[in-house]
């Protein structure tokens, strides 16, 4: 199940269990102003993970849901688990 964690008014990332998956935000920055959203897992062999622009927020949940369910159902349990594993690696620098 997804779940949005707000990380200000208009900016949250999307959580699936206990795995940070995404982000949706407001892009004020261009006009029109459009909820932008991206899935933030890559996998090996994929160039870049699914991004898309709604127009409301809601709009913009329901895209982001339908397209991580359907990279979810186009990866293996182990690419998935590789995948979140490089993302929560952190530099020891």
């Amino acid at each position: 199940m997804l779940k949005l964690r707000s990380l200000s008014l208009s900016d949250f990332s999307v959580i699936d269990g206990r795995q940070r998956v995404g982000r949706i935000r407001l892009a004020t920055e261009r006009m029109p102003c459009l909820w932008r959203w991206t899935i933030e897992v890559r996998r090996p062999g994929v160039a870049l993970p699914p991004t898309g622009s709604a127009k409301d927020r809601e709009t913009a949940v329901a895209e982001f849901k339908a397209a991580w369910e359907a990279l979810k159902a186009s990866t293996t349990r182990d690419q998935l688990a590789a995948a979140y594993q490089a993302m929560n690696v952190r530099d020891e620098d």
